[in-house]
């Protein structure tokens, strides 16, 4: 009995073990230059229709009931010196927006230069983020994909887990919120 009770104990561990594993991270986990302490984001007028779904993000993001967390979001009026500036843009106006994109994020270097275009990893600190909603798809598109693109900001790369913030694929994931694989890699990044 002792035997089977180790063996089922060991078994629950590694299975526990692997539920709360950490998001993976950029190649050199890249991440913002500034941290996450005062990180300020700015809604342009082309996404205020964005507005409430972006701040719900935030708001997740700062307080993701796992205990303990580095980030603080302020929104501010000017996207002067900001960590997150956030854009709405049709397909017709970007080539990156194909009917199954819902947004994307891009990274800045401190001179205005770009980092890593969409769909390319950062390999080094970043010290700003554009992420671009898809207003084809119009302004009542899931709250997920703010809360999805402010992880890619924030230095987290897409994880194959439907327990994750950051899975891919909208019609694979089975959560809405900041989950504690996201929330312990912020920890581990920042």
């Amino acid at each position: 009995m002792r035997k089977f009770l180790f063996c089922y104990l060991v078994f629950f561990c590694a299975l526990g073990c692997s539920v709360f594993a950490m998001t993976p991270t950029y190649e050199n986990d890249a991440k913002f230059t500034r941290g996450v302490g005062n990180c300020c984001y700015y809604i342009d007028g082309t996404a205020s229709g964005y507005y409430s779904n972006i701040v719900s993000a935030a708001n997740n993001w700062e307080d993701t009931g796992y205990g303990w967390n580095p980030i603080y979001m302020t929104a501010v009026s000017s996207n002067y010196a900001t960590h997150m500036d956030f854009y709405s843009r049709t397909s017709s106006q970007d080539v990156h927006l194909t009917s199954d994109v819902l947004g994307y994020t891009t990274f800045w270097n401190t001179d205005g230069t770009l980092a890593a275009r969409r769909g390319y990893e950062p390999t080094y600190n970043y010290f700003y983020t554009e992420v671009v909603f898809n207003a084809s798809n119009g302004n009542s598109y899931d709250i997920r994909t703010a809360k999805h693109e402010m992880g890619h900001a924030f230095g987290l790369n897409h994880y194959e887990n439907s327990y994750s913030i950051m899975c891919p694929a909208l019609s694979d994931t089975y959560v809405t919120t900041v989950q504690q694989c996201d929330h312990d890699t912020i920890n581990y990044l920042y």
